[in-house]
């Protein structure tokens, strides 16, 4: 993870959860005041100028709220569910989600990373392509090819109502969130895993992947599987926990951190074909 003051970008930022959040926790997120010097008769004071506060900066904001929240994030993957937020580092593959709430301008996010337990972890994160800072990354970048969930209404009535109400087939915590895992590891294949593993540009409605990233995240629904209740298999064996929320920032170490697929070989053929994702019990 990078440390406090070292160089970095923010490659996400939903300005609305950044407020929201802190809203929520009583988190202050006013400009500094603007000190001026004034000349007086007993000599030079210091004048505080009413409304004219400085805005704070993203790394500010962000800031506040860790300090504020930071702690409790960051024990968040080694206690047992649930949790409201969490925040780490590491790798995180980007892709489209199309029919949320954000409906042609979906962006989902996928991170796998372990407890100190060794418990493997599976973070489902849905937010908006307008939240990225410079729109660095575009839906036209991601063709809409192969493989695509009809339980896209399953997983936007769980974002909308962020995880209080599910009044699909996948009719509890446990379904839903192992159906919300199949769409970030399988939406958009083209054949069998074989022909895709580790290669998640050749499928559709990918845009990229990004290193040595840090990320905080608020949490809807955080679930362990029953162990005797599912036999997954390929990419997604050895899910044990899965999380699914909306990531509130994502912060990059350099501009090589991100790798673009628009520009890697392989890519898919544009084209809509969608066709059911399996559901794997």
């Amino acid at each position: 993870m990078m440390r406090s003051g070292h160089a970095g970008s923010y490659l996400y930022w939903s300005e609305r959860r950044v407020a929201e959040v802190a809203s929520d926790n009583g988190i202050k997120l006013d400009g500094q005041p603007n000190w001026t010097l004034k000349a007086a008769l007993q000599g030079i004071g210091v004048e505080v100028g009413n409304g004219n506060r400085g805005d704070l900066t993203r790394r500010e904001k962000a800031g506040k709220i860790e300090k504020h929240i930071g702690a409790q994030a960051a024990s968040a993957l080694d206690k047992p569910p649930p949790a409201r937020f969490a925040k780490g580092a590491g790798q995180i593959h980007i892709a489209r989600f199309l029919g949320g709430p954000e409906r042609d301008k979906g962006a989902m996010f996928h991170i796998r990373t372990t407890s100190s337990a060794g418990q493997h972890i599976d973070l489902v994160l849905f937010g908006s392509m307008d939240n990225f800072p410079g729109r660095i990354l575009r839906p036209a970048d991601a063709p809409e090819a192969g493989w695509f969930s009809s339980a896209w209404h399953a997983v936007a009535e769980l974002l909308e109502s962020r995880g209080t109400r599910n009044t699909s087939q996948w009719d509890d915590p446990e379904q839903l969130s192992v159906e919300a895992l199949n769409i970030a590891l399988n939406q958009g294949s083209t054949g069998t895993e074989e022909e895709h593993e580790d290669r998640p540009w050749t499928r559709g409605y990918t845009l990229a992947h990004t290193d040595d990233s840090e990320w905080f995240t608020q949490i809807y629904t955080d679930v362990l599987l029953t162990e005797s209740r599912w036999h997954l298999s390929g990419n997604m064996l050895g899910a044990q926990r899965i999380i699914v929320g909306a990531p509130v920032w994502i912060r990059t170490a350099s501009p090589t951190s991100l790798i673009r697929y628009a520009r890697l070989p392989d890519r898919p053929a544009g084209g809509t074909r969608r066709r059911r994702l399996p559901f794997l019990r």
